[in-house]
């Protein structure tokens, strides 16, 4: 949306990724036309040594350089010598970003979880991948708090939250949660361990958002109709089919207001796909830790003007499931906005304009909110459970 304000006049390319607890997004940009000429997703591999960052935290004690080495090797599976890269831009939450460089963690593991590194990294592309001939330098995004990561310091940049005046709450949603609310004037900041239900893992039939995974759900009369991606055989329910099945469960009485099935312990959708009580009680957990953060960030700043929904299925998710599964009040139905992945919006940005100075200013005018030492945490949390 924003390619007009840029001066295309550089040669070779430029390299973004996100680095998700769950999920990398790798995308090679043409710094001559803007255009990205190559995207490549896939699960990180660092899931089979933890699924949530305190697993992983928790694995790298007692396997340091392991989970480095697992990201490192993979991305580098990617990279092709004959592409010239320019620069790379990365942004992650904070574990992953410091997994990537290969730093300690181990602050990050207990009170007062301190960040070991903190700001922008810009290092030689030789020093991270040792099976990559070519050279170019590597930026990481700055860290706003112990858990609100550069992916987030992406995402506000991506929207003009430290440029408008209007007041904007961004709700990452992934495994590890990440939400801010605020303007130019400052901006609040948290993050929920949601787990990592809403990406798929955990959930029987669930994955990720692959060619088959099931994005919404349609029940008419008893009988349930789907949509997949590229309207391939359905394979898996994704995030955001997770989000709309739910919430046609509740809206057509499958399941009463504390997700507890009314018939059976498991409801199928398709030959192949169903989902169990155990997989509506993962998501009931997932959902009320982020709607007890976005309730505990709109009871600091009072009300908010405008309200995207970000994450690898952001776009996918119907504002009115949100509304029926009450992770968003009905208030707010005209002021929600599905927006794509903001961490990777704001990498490009970065990439293409080479304003490091501005994700230091958003740092700066940034606040981070631990949610365990809100008073009312706990109690949002138990409203949250409810449909």
């Amino acid at each position: 949306d924003k390619k007009s304000d840029y001066s295309f006049q550089e040669d070779g390319n430029g390299l973004i990724i996100d680095i998700g607890t769950t999920t990398v997004v790798m995308k090679w940009i043409s710094l001559n036309t803007g255009e990205c000429i190559k995207t490549v997703s896939f699960m990180n591999p660092q899931c089979i040594c933890g699924s949530d960052v305190i697993s992983r935290i928790q694995y790298n004690e007692t396997h340091p350089h392991y989970l480095h080495q697992l990201l490192i090797e993979k991305i580098e599976s990617y990279i092709n010598d004959e592409i010239d890269i320019k620069r790379m831009i990365v942004c992650g939450n904070t574990v992953m970003t410091h997994l990537f460089l290969d730093a300690d963690i181990s602050s990050l593991g207990h009170v007062p979880f301190d960040i070991p590194i903190k700001d922008m990294k810009i290092i030689n592309s030789q020093l991270i991948f040792h099976h990559i001939s070519k050279t170019f330098m590597i930026y990481t995004f700055p860290h706003i708090g112990p858990f609100v990561g550069g992916d987030l310091t992406s995402g506000i940049l991506s929207l003009d939250i430290d440029k408008s005046s209007k007041i904007k709450m961004l709700i990452d949603l992934g495994t590890n949660g990440e939400i801010v609310i605020g303007n130019k004037d400052g901006i609040l900041t948290t993050s929920t361990a949601a787990g990592p239900a809403f990406e798929g893992v955990g959930i029987s039939c669930g994955g990720p958002s692959i060619e088959g995974a099931i994005t919404n759900v349609k029940i008419e009369k008893n009988h349930v109709s789907y949509q997949t991606i590229g309207h391939a055989k359905a394979e898996c329910l994704c995030g955001s089919g997770l989000i709309s099945l739910i919430a046609q469960m509740k809206r057509h009485h499958i399941i009463d207001e504390l997700g507890r099935l009314y018939k059976g312990d498991r409801h199928d959708i398709c030959e192949n796909i169903y989902i169990t009580q155990k997989d509506i009680q993962a998501f009931q957990l997932a959902k009320a830790a982020i709607q007890a953060g976005i309730t505990a960030l709109l009871n600091e700043k009072g009300d908010v003007d405008e309200i995207y929904i970000s994450g690898g299925f952001g776009s996918h998710i119907d504002v009115l499931d949100l509304i029926e599964l009450n992770m968003i009040s009905p208030l707010y139905l005209n002021k929600v906005k599905n927006i794509k992945n903001s961490a990777l919006s704001g990498a490009y940005e970065t990439l293409m304009t080479c304003d490091y100075h501005r994700l230091d200013h958003i740092v700066n005018i940034s606040k981070y909110m631990n949610l365990a030492e809100n008073p009312d945490f706990q109690d949002l949390l138990v409203d949250g459970l409810y449909f």
